[in-house]
This record gives structure tokens, sequence and C-alpha cells, in this order.
């Protein structure tokens, strides 16, 4: 069985959940801290590739695939992408060879395909007097609508993409045996190729192709001082400027023959433009026909994934446009011509998704599950990779998501653990901001210290914000610590008749610090005690620690800074 176009290294997965964020079908399934592709809800646009910060997320490669190809079969073609210009330059002779040499018969422009679909979507679109009608050209767009909006599917125009029905030319050109490799930006054609056997042998992307060139040791710039190649069976026209955001309407926009009725051409782009047009679809009302050119990638295929390069925006539609003002001002060459050549096809034979519909006693339940028994408890942080609480618990319900993908849940699971690791810790321990007020205090250090301390810890436990010069004759030693930075260790103090020791160190230097306090009468007390149980606690929580820190983007989280730092001091005090 072979990979999907897109795939998931899971040993190279960090759990971030960007993919998630960025996925316009949240495609993604999370299990074990892993993240993979759910293939049957993916529309190959890319997303989670281009955005992966870790590269966990591959396109399957088919270079392999094209060497042999090309080592079994007698003659193999490239159906080069009219986006190549924006890839590799104007002048194509050097590209060319080099694909010869990589061992193609021949190299064509898939443009020419597009020429064709433009012609007989200009005839479909003239013998229509209303309707809504949308393109075929875009895999991921064709791919969206099958999946989540079926409803339009008999919108889509029925005729083959510019890739298939250049495919159906070149084995009419040059026999049906023939191999066809198309190399283009584009990670949906893969997915396309892979249901259209039959027509397209491989897909490449050009930066498998750019991989494949410097494996091989072949220069395009050297080879472009060989000689003079061309495309077969001739250039291109008015299709190279398909690429562009509005080049197929661009095409056929003054086609029409009813001049009282005219067709409208609109075109959007992006997946958010996509979406945003095919929810509203059913209120577009219009007394004559409207074509749309709905493109998956913002500002059309010069931004698609398979993109080596994806800045240069206006140098990448200016070299197109330049092309295509040359093409297609300049003296028409010889061109081969089907006047009943039939690109027509359905777009039926997929499974379109049912989505399991769950109650709201369900959702409330997955959200309780994660602490949100209210709903002032659902942030809607997206921090899950979700955009809201009840779309992550949709998820945890299909088994897509698992509770600790909830930032604010396992911050709170966090807290409570080093909650209750400070009150479990037999030392006295102390936490105080740069205010001189408490953060944090367990009930050992109250014990220890005694006194008036004690009964208020137990009528506030913690002593949140209870000012410091109130609780002993240690204060100044605080003080200092914060203002200069300074550390103690083993300080004798003295409190309501108890000989006591108190370390003072660093959490974050002038901003927060922690002191531990122990009784120097109570054998429980030993270093190696406290160190055993700080590491045992440690090992348990880091998990957790690291994920939120990673998560939230800080540098270290609380907990893991404040028993690292206990379990230092006690180190330090056994080397002295």
């Amino acid at each position: 069985m072979q990979l999907q176009p897109i795939y998931t290294e899971t040993n190279d997965c960090k759990d971030c959940y960007k993919c998630i964020r960025e996925c316009p079908t949240k495609a993604i399934k999370v299990s074990d801290n892993k993240a993979s592709v759910i293939d049957s809800m993916c529309i190959y646009c890319g997303r989670c590739v281009s955005v992966c910060p870790s590269g966990a997320k591959k396109v399957r490669d088919g270079v392999s695939r094209a060497r042999l190809l090309i080592k079994n079969k007698k003659e193999v073609y490239v159906s080069l992408a009219p986006s190549f210009v924006a890839e590799y330059g104007l002048n194509s002779n050097g590209l060319i060879e080099a694909l010869l040499q990589l061992g193609f018969k021949g190299i064509s422009e898939t443009a020419l395909g597009a020429q064709e679909v433009s012609k007989q979507v200009k005839h479909f679109l003239d013998a229509r007097q209303s309707g809504t009608y949308i393109s075929s050209a875009c895999p991921v767009v064709v791919e969206l609508i099958r999946k989540y909006y079926p409803q339009h599917t008999l919108a889509i125009t029925p005729f083959m993409s510019p890739m298939l029905t250049h495919a159906k030319q070149l084995r009419k050109w040059y026999g049906n045996e023939i191999g066809i490799v198309f190399i283009g930006p584009c990670i949906g054609k893969k997915s396309e190729a892979d249901s259209s056997l039959q027509s397209i042998d491989v897909a490449l992307t050009f930066k498998e192709l750019n991989a494949w060139l410097e494996k091989e040791g072949i220069n395009i710039e050297k080879s472009d001082q060989a000689k003079t190649q061309n495309f077969i069976p001739n250039n291109a026209s008015s299709g190279t400027i398909y690429p562009l955001d509005g080049g197929m309407v661009e095409t056929i926009s003054n086609s029409s023959k009813e001049k009282n009725k005219p067709c409208s051409h609109l075109c959007f782009s992006g997946q958010k433009s996509v979406r945003n047009v095919l929810d509203s679809l059913d209120q577009l009302k219009s007394d004559n026909a409207v074509f749309l050119e709905l493109l998956a990638c913002k500002t059309g295929c010069l931004n698609g994934p398979g993109m080596s390069d994806k800045d240069h925006f206006a140098w990448k539609q200016l070299t197109l446009r330049n092309i295509y003002l040359e093409r297609t001002s300049a003296e028409p060459l010889p061109a081969k011509t089907d006047d009943h050549f039939n690109i027509e096809r359905d777009f039926f034979n997929i499974k379109t998704l049912n989505p399991q519909p769950y109650g709201e006693e369900q959702i409330k339940e997955a959200l309780f599950s994660i602490g949100k028994a209210s709903i002032t408890d659902e942030l809607n942080c997206s921090g899950c990779g979700y955009d809201t609480c009840r779309d992550f618990a949709n998820a945890l319900l299909l088994k897509h998501a698992e509770p600790d993908m909830c930032v604010s849940h396992m911050r709170k699971v966090a807290h409570h653990k080093a909650t209750v690791l400070l009150q479990k810790i037999p030392s006295g321990v102390i936490i105080i901001n740069d205010e001189y007020k408490v953060v944090e205090m367990n009930a050992s250090f109250a014990r220890l210290i005694g006194g008036d301390l004690e009964f208020c810890y137990d009528a506030n436990p913690g002593m949140r914000n209870a000012d410091l010069n109130k609780l002993g004759t240690f204060a100044h030693l605080f003080k200092t610590a914060i203002i200069t930075g300074k550390e103690f260790f083993e300080m004798p103090i003295q409190e309501n008749g108890q000989q006591l020791q108190l370390s003072i160190f660093n959490i974050q230097k002038n901003k927060l610090v922690t002191g531990i306090v122990q009784s120097t009468a109570q054998p429980e007390f030993k270093k190696e005690i406290i160190e055993k149980r700080t590491r045992e606690v440690i090992s348990k929580n880091m998990e957790t620690v690291q994920k939120i820190a990673f998560l939230l983007g800080e540098n270290a989280s609380y907990t893991d800074s404040l028993l690292n730092s206990i379990l230092e001091t006690q180190n330090t005090e056994n080397a002295e």
C-alpha cells in the first residue's frame, strides 16, 4: 500500500499542534502526542507541510517512481506546469535540456491542456442562460467541494483539469503506451494523479525536481549553454496565464455569444476566501450565468506548496505576465488541433464525509473531562489547535484529539501537582515576589515558624499576598536576596524558640525567590530524603511541565524551575 500524498514522520513530531491550527479542514489526528494526517478528511492543500516547524509533515516522494518509469518505459514525457517560469525564469532552454538529461523523451507545457479546457468551458458557458459554475482546474478546491460541500458538486464544470487534459493530448499525439510525469507547484496534483493513473503516471513538485537535479549533478544554468531546445509539439500561448489568480477567467471572460445576457466571471483565491464563497453560494443570485474560478492558494499557483520560493510575488506575476504577452502577441505557430476532443468527466467518484453529529450532552461531557464545567471555562484560546473549546470537544469525541492538548487544563493539572508537592515536602517552603508578598507557602513552613503564623495559615492556606514583614525576623534576608540577587545557604535563624536553618535562592533573579526552612532538631528532614522525593516529583511532572512551556512559548515553567532549584540547593549543601 503506497503512502498518501502527505504523511507524518512521527519521530520528528513535537506535538505543537500548529498543523491543526493551520489546517483548513482539521484533518489531523493526535494519538500518543503525535499528529498524523487523516487522509479521508485531507484536501491536500499542503498547508501543514508548509507550517510544520520541525518538518514532520512530509510530501510523498515521487522521484523514485519517475526514475523507474524512465527505466521501464521506452518514452516518458513531462507535462510541465505553466508556473515553471516563476520557479526557473523566462528562459526555458536550460530547464528543457536539464529534463532531457534526466532521461525524458520530450517536454510539453501543461498550458496546452489549459487552453483546451478554456475552449470547452467557453462553449459550455455560452449555452447557459443562468446558474453558477465552478472551475475544475484546482484539485484542492475540487477535493474540498466533494468532501465538505457535496451539495455544490454539480456546480463544478464537467471537464478534466488542465493536467489530465494535457495527459490525454499527449497520449493521443505520441501513443497510449508512453509514460507521463507532471511537474508543478501543487501537492494536490499527487492525489489527482493517484485517482487517474490511466492518465498521469507520477506527479512531482518543483522542490522534488530541484532535489533530483542536484543529486544528479545537473545545473540548469550550465545546461542553458547547450543547443536550443523547444517544447513539444509547440509553445503554449493563452494557457500560460493560468497560474495567476484570475488567469483562467482572463482567457474566457470575453467569450459569451449572448451579448444581452453575458456570463459573469469571478475569481477568488486562498482557503478563507474560497470557503466564504462556498458557504454562501446558495445566496449568489444572478440574472445570468456566473463562472467562479476558485484557487486554494492565495494569489494562485505561484504560491503553491511545491514552489521552492514562497516570496517575490510581484516578480513572479510580472514574469508570467511577460511570457503571456510575448506568447499571445507573437505570430501563432502551427499547433495540433482537436476539433472533437472529449474531456468531459463527473465528480461523484469520492466518498463524501458525513460527520457524526454529537448531542449537547455529549459535548458537555467532553468539555467536563478537560475541566470546563461552565461556559466561562471555555476560553477558546486555540492553544490546542482548534478554534473553540467546543470544536476541541467534538474532536475528542471523534478520537481525533487527546485531553492533554488543552493548555488551560494542563496548566491547572500542573498547578495542582505543584501544590501537592509543596505540601508533601517535609521542609518548609515559601516563595516571595519583588513586592515582598507571599506567592506560595506550604503548611510545613507555617508549622516550623510556629506562633501566630500557624493559626493564620489554617485560616488562609498558602498565605497568598501576605506581607513578608509580618512573618518573622528573617524578612531582611529575603529583601537582601531580592534586591542584590544574593543567595543564602543554611543561615541559622530562631523563631518562637526553635532553632532553624534558612536557605534562600533565586527562581527569577530580583523578581522571585524561594526560601527553604529546616529544623536542626528533627531527623526526618535529612537532605537525602528531600533530594529523593524532589527527584521523584520532578520525574513525574517533567513531561507535563515541558508540554505547557512549549505550548505557551515560555523559557521555563514555574514548577520546573522551583523543583530543580530546590534540588540544586540540596546538592550544594551536600558538596559543602
